[in-house]
């Protein structure tokens, strides 16, 4: 990010604070006071203040004389007492991987999923079902924005050319309904809220809001109902969710659905994790192991179908909707085996009659 002031770090002596934008190298070396020149190259003006903040931070015994900037070359010029030290932010560009210490572990889970019958409990449900249902109110919920958004697009446009409008995500928080207009230029936001059900703009970066609120006013008004439905699907998740049938841990919300291995040396982090996310068609890996993944990769659908949690242990808005799947799911398996039984009968009768009538067909 654009800084013109040098970051203050403690320890740090820095004596000219005002950074020196230019594209030139200063001629501060010939003054008589022996700086020395370090630069680094390849640092955007996003990276500016973390690069500083390394670089003061791992050479406290430096004094700064003068930091100068180059926008056109991204590159850092430090003016010093003595050489400094660029091994920190180096360093900090990489990200280092621990190979997976529980692959034999991880595959050994998968293989026992593979051996276990079906379950028959009915207050258990597949994690398969659980992202069927999400990616489906996900769908429904990107469906309506998708839908008003091309309906407003057309009014809007009938009265200024070349306009356009985007709806933002509901804040549930605040439950205000954002937007952004555009009229020749950028897209300015506008937000909604409901105040005695009536809908009025809170804040406007457009000049035409107003505008806004009295040609599609009534649109708006019928979109705010239709999202904050939506809010519990929004709000409930449930993480840190045991398994039934395996060590597997999971989490559930309206991003998709998560298996994972917590890390044994770090309890923020994870060693394997495998996503089904709600706005995506496939899976995602976080799994440093090529044997995993290749053991795994083409069979992830049978997996979410295999691996159950409780459906009570589910985010509330989805518990009757996956009850009732539940039923209607042990009800379809009870009819098939039914079905397959009725037909090893018949089978076993024709056999018998075969033995009784045409005994010597069977030598």
């Amino acid at each position: 990010m654009f800084i013109p002031i040098v970051p203050f770090v403690p320890h740090t002596t820095v004596i000219n604070k005002t950074i020196v934008y230019s594209d030139t190298v200063l001629p501060l070396k010939d003054s008589g006071n022996n700086l020395k020149i370090c630069s680094i190259s390849n640092v955007s003006e996003y990276s500016l203040e973390n690069c500083l903040r390394k670089v003061f931070e791992s050479n406290p015994d430096v004094i700064f004389n003068t930091i100068q900037y180059s926008k056109n070359d991204k590159k850092i010029y430090f003016y010093t007492d003595k050489t400094v030290s660029t091994q920190a932010w180096e360093e900090s560009k990489v990200t280092k991987h621990k190979p997976l210490s529980n692959s034999k572990e991880i595959l050994g889970e998968v293989a026992e999923l593979f051996t276990q019958g079906k379950t028959k409990d009915t207050d258990c449900i597949s994690l398969y079902n659980v992202v069927n249902l999400i990616k489906k109110i996900k769908n429904g919920y990107d469906y309506i924005k998708e839908r008003y958004q091309e309906h407003f697009d057309n009014i809007l446009r009938g009265k200024y050319y070349d306009s356009s409008i985007v709806i933002y995500d509901f804040d549930y928080e605040k439950k205000q309904l954002r937007i952004g207009f555009k009229y020749w230029k950028d897209y300015d936001k506008i937000v909604f809220t409901k105040q005695n059900d009536d809908l009025c703009v809170v804040e406007s970066e457009s000049l035409y809001s107003q505008e806004v609120l009295a040609l599609i006013g009534k649109g708006l008004s019928e979109l705010y109902d239709e999202l904050i439905k939506f809010s519990d699907f929004k709000n409930q998740f449930a993480y840190n969710t045991k398994t039934l049938n395996s060590n597997f841990l999971v989490d559930i919300s309206q991003y998709g659905v998560n298996i994972y291995v917590n890390s044994q040396s770090n309890r923020f982090s994870k060693d394997f994790k495998l996503s089904s996310p709600s706005y995506k068609n496939g899976y995602d890996y976080e799994c440093n192991s090529t044997s995993v993944l290749t053991a795994l990769q083409g069979k992830e659908d049978e997996i979410f179908k295999r691996i159950f949690v409780k459906i009570d242990d589910c985010p509330e808005w989805s518990k009757q909707t996956l009850y009732q799947t539940r039923q209607e799911q042990l009800a379809k398996e009870k009819r098939l085996e039914e079905e397959q039984l009725y037909k090893e009968m018949k089978r076993q009768k024709r056999l018998e009659l075969k033995r009784k009538f045409f005994p010597w067909m069977n030598k």
